[in-house]
């Protein structure tokens, strides 16, 4: 009885499942709705112009989107499908295209920069061995310039006094060693370079010690007993040829071992010190050889290498500072200046793509290939660094290869209306993945009149 049933709903079954391959076909062709090329977000049931911008609204056929069926699978990769767009709209709308090559890339970066004071030319003036008193002050104020061994402030000390008896007598009785034999030569000489290295604490130099030991040999025994003839007095003196940075101390102010009374700097070097944003500093490092150029003296350039890199960024300003020694032996590049840093990054030979013909999709980068006649084809590239208007290619494309690098807004607006844009289904992903291929095929003759374009431009 069941067999005779099935034999008599055979033929309706198979007329049901013939219909509805023919309303399916039918429905391919249907208008979906009608959209703006550059709002997609506008649908309308009927033809007219946009709300927006005005521009003629265009058919979206169902056979330019996937069923509801498909809509439910996972999305997972971008898919790209070729599109057509007649010539003489793309010739209307400006498209140009350029060819994929191998270029010579150079990166070249430019950044603000500032002249400043060396900083291990800095020295600080003090009086290590005791304290005293400011009798008169020669560096009496800030910029003022000073000759290496020049007097910078006079100073009075009782532990001064202290200090010449004691190396006085050391030197006599050191100097006596040598003309008479002594029992214990090598204990007097120890004695003697003790008593001399402690003298040294007082910063004086080589004149200033043979000075006082030229008199120190000769005074008379009587007077070495007294005191007589020692002065309470020395002369601080500059250890460099430099100008005061800082001054810390006054006429007649009294101070301690050890404190500090002024700063001199010397500027026979200046660190000229480039800031560096930071999607650059990655391409920094020692040696790297440099141009430093200023505002102020435009008729000089100088050469030079980069001497040190921050470890740190600037956290105001998100920049990494680099630094450069120049020398400045006529001190005319002075503390404060601005100054240009520049410098160039060779890349080598690469195969680039133009700036203008890659489109941001999110996570990816898409390129339209020109393949002639008004047949494009979007692609998924992978791209690197941008250098002078162009990204280093890392795959997706290879040499020779012609992509459109203008109006790129507009063919991806068509695109999307197109369905030339897709999203792989898991099972599609992992076929590509698994090594299937999409090759490029020509969109049929019969296909082309459902591609409209974009009218009204």
């Amino acid at each position: 009885m069941a067999e005779f049933l099935i034999f008599l709903w055979q033929p309706f079954f198979l007329f049901w499942f013939f219909l509805c391959t023919i309303q399916a076909e039918e429905k391919k062709g249907e208008v979906l709705y009608y959209t703006c090329t550059m709002h997609p977000s506008v649908k309308s049931k009927t033809p007219g112009k946009c709300p927006i911008c005005s521009m003629d609204l265009v058919p979206v056929y169902a056979s330019s989107f996937e069923t509801k069926a498909e809509q439910k699978i996972p999305k997972e990769t971008p898919e790209a499908s070729p599109f057509f767009i007649p010539p003489e709209r793309l010739q209307a709308i400006g498209v140009r295209t350029e060819e994929v090559q191998v270029r010579k890339l150079k990166l070249e970066i430019n950044a603000p920069a500032i002249v400043s004071i060396n900083e291990s030319k800095i020295y600080d003036i003090n009086v290590k061995a005791g304290n005293g008193y400011i009798i008169k002050l020669n560096a009496n104020y800030v910029g003022k310039h000073f000759s290496k061994g020049e007097t910078l402030a006079t100073i009075l000390s009782q532990d001064w006094v202290q200090a010449q008896m004691d190396y006085i007598k050391a030197y006599r009785a050191w100097r006596r060693s040598l003309l008479v034999k002594k029992d214990n030569p090598i204990l007097l000489d120890q004695q003697f370079y003790h008593i001399r290295a402690r003298l040294r604490v007082w910063d004086l130099n080589e004149d200033q010690i043979r000075e006082l030991e030229k008199y120190a040999w000769s005074m008379s025994v009587n007077d070495v007993r007294t005191a007589k003839g020692i002065r309470g007095t020395f002369e601080l003196r500059s250890p460099i040829d430099g100008h005061i940075h800082e001054k810390n101390v006054y006429e007649g102010m009294y101070f301690t071992a050890g404190q500090s009374l002024l700063k001199i700097v010397d500027l026979q070097n200046v660190w000229i010190l480039a800031e560096l944003p930071e999607d650059q500093a990655r391409y920094i490092s020692i040696g790297l050889p440099c141009l430093i150029s200023f505002p102020a003296l435009p008729e000089k350039t100088f050469e030079a290498k980069i001497d040190f890199i921050q470890p740190h960024f600037v956290e105001e300003t998100r920049r990494l500072q680099v630094r450069v020694v120049l020398p400045n032996p006529h001190h005319i590049l002075h503390p404060g200046m601005y100054a240009d840093f520049k410098t160039t990054i060779d890349f080598g030979t690469r195969l680039a793509v133009a700036e203008d013909a890659v489109i941001p999709t999110g996570e990816r980068y898409v390129v339209f290939l020109d393949h002639g006649g008004g047949h494009l084809e979007p692609k998924f590239v992978e791209i690197g660094d941008k250098i002078e208007g162009y990204y280093i290619v890392r795959g997706g494309l290879k040499e020779g290869d012609r992509v459109v690098s203008s109006a790129n807004f507009l063919i991806d607006a068509e695109a999307r209306v197109q369905g030339a844009l897709k999203i792989w289904s898991s099972d599609h992903y992992h076929k590509r993945e698994s090594g299937e291929k999409k090759e490029y095929q020509p969109m049929p003759p019969s296909h082309m009149h459902h591609m409209h374009g974009m009218p009204g431009m």
